[in-house]
């Protein structure tokens, strides 16, 4: 996935499900997966930006489950 890429909000994203979202950024490990973070260092997990009609979300890759067109 990368940026440009044409997305459909997912059931995780219950705000945005069926809204077309355009990929704003590429996957990026979370803060909390960092040194000193919550998580680390026992998850490690990537968030990207989706821009959708509504506004920007920072969502995580994994949820990112169907991508409608891939940016050339």
């Amino acid at each position: 996935m990368k940026v440009g890429d044409l997305k459909v909000g997912d059931l995780v994203e219950v705000l945005y499900e069926h809204d077309l979202g355009l990929v704003m950024s590429e996957p990026e490990l979370s803060a909390d997966c960092l040194p000193g973070g919550d998580a680390y260092p026992h998850e490690h997990y990537y968030l990207l930006d989706v821009l959708f009609p509504r506004g920007l979300v920072s969502t995580d890759y994994d949820d990112v489950v169907r991508v409608i067109n891939e940016a050339g």
